[in-house]
Formats: structure tokens, C-alpha cells, sequence
């Protein structure tokens, strides 16, 4: 098996296991293809860094023109180290604190000033929240006068996402601010001198494989909007968030363009901006993690392959039941029924340690190498170092070429900071 033009068992030997691979190129066709689908309507494609935040990642959308969602002042730290303009930045999450607010204020990439520093908005998400932006801004804007950009994440009581723990829309949820909450806001700070209402924001959820939560989303957003020109509050962005799926196993997740079509037709009489957020979507298909196999039991019926990885480096199976494919990456041309269902299991010592449970797998031998697919977004950036395991490389590949963009983790690195 191949990653572009460089073989996987040949990474493996160089950079060992396990290992995160991703694709440069899958990388910028996942994003020209989402940003081409929304032809003339104006937007911003910000990638959500959460997904996965390498500098060599990050530099690749960069390049490419992207914007970027970030949800605490670290991922901030990182757009800063490689030049990333502020107006190409919004800043989501529940729970910002007063230091990351007023490091977004003050924020200039690199060791460039800007004339107008700061990042493009705050997707504010509560009305404590909103009394420390607003705080920070007049203390900001007595030096320079100039207004914080501002939006409102409403939660707009949809329920969508492939699992409850990346559910985000629903009432339930800690997420964004109902209407009639984030209503009286924007209409008691209409005429702030230091808060610019720029938009307003929803994220409903994430591995969503239909349309119908996006568009009950947007239709509740865009009535939002009108009303709020009806008092005279012209907003210029309207914010959707991420949460379009990919496929793992057997989803049939939305066509890039039917989905596009969809956004538009709600988005483009609102005469706004339209920003999304997306990031499993844009990785996630680009990346393996590669192990491999140590031992092959039997416990009774049960046959279990114990691999060289484990949830301490892929955490989505036992965290999300998630289900990732996985295959040897020398193939071998046999056909299903000479399959044999193995749970593919990790040496952390907890039974939740598992990559795959009754999976399908050809015969593996101690030695073998194997593909887990799928693993570009929310694989290395949940990755922990539970049972004292050092943390996996990580490898691009652009063309025939391939580069190590992070060293694997060393004992000494695991120790450094410990007193």
C-alpha cells in the first residue's frame, strides 16, 4: 500500500511505530474542493484546528488561503508562530478565559505589527463571557479606538452529530446561548463603542452524514438575522460551524457540492459573509495510523492481534465507539472468506484499549504491518501519555517524498517538566 508515491512499510521502517501518515495532496484537494463548491457566494473557509493542529498542517492551509477556528489561546499560539493574519481568525469555545481574550485582542502574527492588530471575531457563548470581552475591549479601545469584532453562538436546539459526546446544538448542551438570551444581548449592545457586531454563529455538531440538521440550523439562523436588521443590527457574517462527516466504515456522508447548494440557498438572499469551520472533513481522510503486530492469542473463541498502538494514541474507538478500518499494508489479494473476525487490541493496560472489536482481518503474523484508516482528525490531537507511552510521530507525504513533522516522543520529553 501506498501513501501518493511512498510505500507505507517503507515509512514505517524509517520513522517506526506507530506513526501518523498524512497525504499533503488529499490535504489541499479536500479544501479546494469545499471552498470551489460555494463558488461566487462570498465566504471564508476557517479550518477548525482542533482536528489536528501540526505547524506543517496549519501551514498548508495557510498557503492555500484558509482561515482558521480556534477554540483556546495555544491553538492561537500556533497561527501566531507561522504568520497567520488576524483577520483570518475567529475564536470559538465555552470557556475562554480573561488571559486568552486579551492575548486575541493584542494578537499580530510572527514578529509583524499590524496596523489594525486582533483577530477577527470572538463567538461569544454566554453573558459572563460577553461582560469580560466587553471589559477587555474598553481597555483596548481607550489606546487605539477601534471596535472588537463580536458574534453570538446560538444554540439553536438541533439535535445532529454521529455521537452524544460531539453533539453540540441541542438545548441540553453547553454550547451558545438560546435566542431569547443571546437576543437581549445584541439588542442591549447595539450601540457599544467598543463591541462591533459582526455576526452571529452556530456549530450543531460533528460526523453529521445528512443534510437536514444544516438546514434547520441555518433556517432558524437566518430569521435570527432578519430580525435583528429589522432594529437596525446589520450583520456581515453569518458563522455555520463545521460538523460535515466523511466516510469511516459504511456512512454515505453529504456530497461536497449538494451541500454547498444547500448553504447558499438559505445564506445568499441575507446578503452576508458565510463562514465555515470545518475540520474532521478537510484530514480526516488523509491520514492512517500505522502499528504494528506484537502478539496473536486465542482466549477461547476469542482471538485477539495486540498491536504496538494503543488508545493512548487513537482514543476515538473506546472514547466515541468510533470505528476505524483497518488492514495489513502488505496485501495479500485474499478474498472475504478468508477474513477472520479479531478484536485489535493495544498494550495499555485497560480493556478499553482496543482499535477494532469483531473486525475483519486478513491472517497477521508478529511483525506484520498494519493500516488503521481514517485517523488525519482527532487522531494525534487526542493522543495522551497514559502508562507512561511516549506519543507517535508524524509523517507527511507530497509526492514520492515524505518528511518527518514530528519527532516521536522520547522518555526525557515525557519527564521534562516534572518537578
Amino acid at each position: 500500500m501506498y501513501c501518493e508515491g511512498v510505500a507505507l512499510e517503507q515509512i514505517a521502517r524509517i520513522a517506526g511505530t506507530p506513526a501518523y501518515v498524512y497525504s499533503q495532496h488529499s490535504i489541499e484537494q479536500a479544501y479546494r474542493t469545499l471552498a470551489n463548491a460555494f463558488g461566487s457566494l462570498p465566504h471564508m473557509v476557517c479550518y477548525a484546528v482542533k482536528a489536528n493542529s501540526n505547524l506543517s498542517i496549519l501551514r498548508i492551509f495557510a498557503r492555500l488561503g484558509a482561515g482558521f477556528d480556534i477554540v483556546s489561546g495555544g491553538e492561537l499560539d500556533r497561527l501566531r508562530r507561522i504568520g497567520v493574519r488576524g483577520d483570518r481568525i475567529v475564536f470559538s469555545g465555552v470557556g475562554k478565559s480573561r488571559d486568552e481574550i486579551r492575548e486575541a485582542l493584542r494578537y499580530s502574527p510572527g514578529r509583524r505589527r499590524e496596523l489594525r492588530s486582533g483577530i477577527l471575531a470572538f463567538n461569544v457563548e454566554s453573558g459572563a463571557e460577553f461582560d469580560v470581552l466587553l471589559s477587555e475591549a474598553s481597555r483596548r479601545g481607550l489606546a487605539n479606538g477601534v471596535r472588537v469584532g463580536a458574534a453570538i453562538r446560538i444554540n439553536p436546539d438541533v439535535m445532529a452529530g454521529g455521537h452524544r459526546h460531539i453533539s453540540t446544538g441541542y438545548r441540553h448542551h453547553k454550547f451558545g446561548l438560546g435566542w431569547e438570551g443571546a437576543n437581549r444581548l445584541y439588542l442591549a449592545h447595539k450601540d457599544s463603542p467598543w463591541i462591533k457586531w459582526t455576526g452571529i454563529s452556530a456549530h450543531i455538531g460533528s460526523q453529521i452524514v445528512t443534510l437536514a440538521p444544516f438546514r434547520r440550523a441555518l433556517t432558524r439562523i437566518a430569521s435570527h438575522v432578519r430580525e435583528l436588521a429589522r432594529v437596525g443590527i446589520i450583520l456581515e457574517h453569518v458563522d455555520i460551524g463545521g460538523g460535515l462527516g466523511i466516510r469511516y466504515t459504511d456512512e454515505d456522508p453529504v456530497d461536497t457540492t449538494t451541500y454547498a447548494s444547500a448553504l447558499s440557498k438559505i445564506i445568499r438572499p441575507l446578503g452576508c459573509k458565510l463562514i465555515l469551520e470545518p475540520g474532521r472533513s478537510l484530514v480526516g481522510p488523509a491520514g492512517v495510523l500505522l502499528t504494528r503486530v506484537l502478539y496473536v492469542k486465542r482466549s477461547g473463541t476469542k482471538k485477539f492481534v495486540v498491536v504496538d498502538a494503543g488508545m493512548n494514541d487513537l482514543i476515538r474507538p473506546a472514547l466515541y465507539d468510533a470505528k476505524h478500518p483497518i488492514t495489513k499494508a502488505l496485501r495479500s489479494g485474499v478474498g472475504r472468506r478468508d477474513l477472520e473476525r479479531v478484536d485489535v487490541v493495544g498494550p495499555v493496560c485497560e480493556t478499553g484499549d482496543f482499535l477494532a472489536r469483531d473486525w475483519p482481518l486478513e491472517h497477521v503474523e508478529p511483525g506484520d504491518l498494519l493500516v488503521v484508516w481514517g485517523a488525519g482528525a482527532y487522531g494525534f490531537a487526542e493522543a495522551s501519555n497514559y502508562n507512561s507511552r511516549p506519543r507517535a510521530a508524524e509523517v507527511m507525504v507530497d509526492g514520492s517524498r515524505f518528511r518527518l513533522i514530528r519527532r516521536r516522543e522520547t522518555r526525557d520529553d515525557m519527564v521534562r517538566n516534572e518537578i
